[in-house]
């Protein structure tokens, strides 16, 4: 299965940075929690994001002066020690929202990875408006995940086709776009010229499905930030703090 290989190389990486940095045996703890959405995205002046309609959380780890997050839509209250994470089973979403944001905030701690934290107000509009720079007209993106303003920016930009995993998005239309569901994941990779998915699939499991699958692939959001750096996979966040 991709997504526990995945797993067992994030393991890896965290178990020599414990080493290298010394932080075996210590007291100190990664405390996971749901943030509320004005803790997580402030107050943009639209109100039809993903977390303030209620389907994901943000889940934020702190470690020392360091702060993770993750997106999910199941997620736990808990308190684990670095080296807990080594040890913690991911087979599921809430453990997995749990593990990487705490992998989160022990690199952002130790200044390996940047933005791990959220972008607020008006930063997510600012944030898809530098997608023209990204993508050229003539592109077919995929993007995985609904995140309205990137769907706006790029609808009018390239050409584009939108999957997500909410029941109550599938089926809309937005910016002259179809919303359609994950289960048109197979035909849109190979429609497509490029794929900009959200970094909360490597937490819902289906990130497997946009490796290796010979179009270029980014990843977007603050779920990805340490991930990336120990994956090496192409990243998008302009905003995040």
């Amino acid at each position: 299965m991709i997504i526990a290989g995945l797993y067992e190389e994030l393991k890896a990486a965290l178990e020599k940075v414990i080493a290298k940095y010394d932080l075996a045996g210590e007291t100190l703890t990664v405390s996971c929690r749901a943030l509320s959405v004005e803790e997580a995205i402030g107050t943009p002046r639209e109100k039809d994001y993903p977390i303030i309609k209620g389907k994901e959380v943000m889940v934020e780890a702190v470690f020392r002066d360091g702060r993770g997050q993750a997106f999910s839509d199941e997620f736990e209250n808990a308190t684990y020690t670095v080296e807990n994470l080594l040890e913690l089973k991911t087979d599921s979403t809430r453990k997995r929202a749990s593990f990487i944001s705490g992998l989160n905030a022990v690199y952002r701690h130790l200044e390996l990875c940047e933005h791990t934290v959220h972008c607020r107000d008006e930063e997510p509009r600012a944030c898809a408006g530098e997608l023209v720079h990204l993508f050229s007209p003539s592109q077919k993106v995929l993007l995985i995940g609904f995140q309205p303003r990137f769907l706006e920016t790029l609808a009018a930009h390239c050409r584009l086709r939108v999957l997500d995993q909410d029941e109550k998005n599938i089926g809309k239309t937005v910016s002259g776009i179809v919303v359609e569901s994950s289960e048109m994941t197979t035909d849109a990779v190979q429609w497509c010229d490029a794929i900009f998915a959200t970094g909360s699939t490597l937490v819902n499991g289906t990130i497997g499905n946009f490796l290796n699958q010979g179009k270029p692939a980014i990843f977007y959001g603050v779920t990805i930030s340490a991930p990336a750096k120990i994956l090496n996979l192409k990243s998008y966040c302009r905003y995040g703090h």
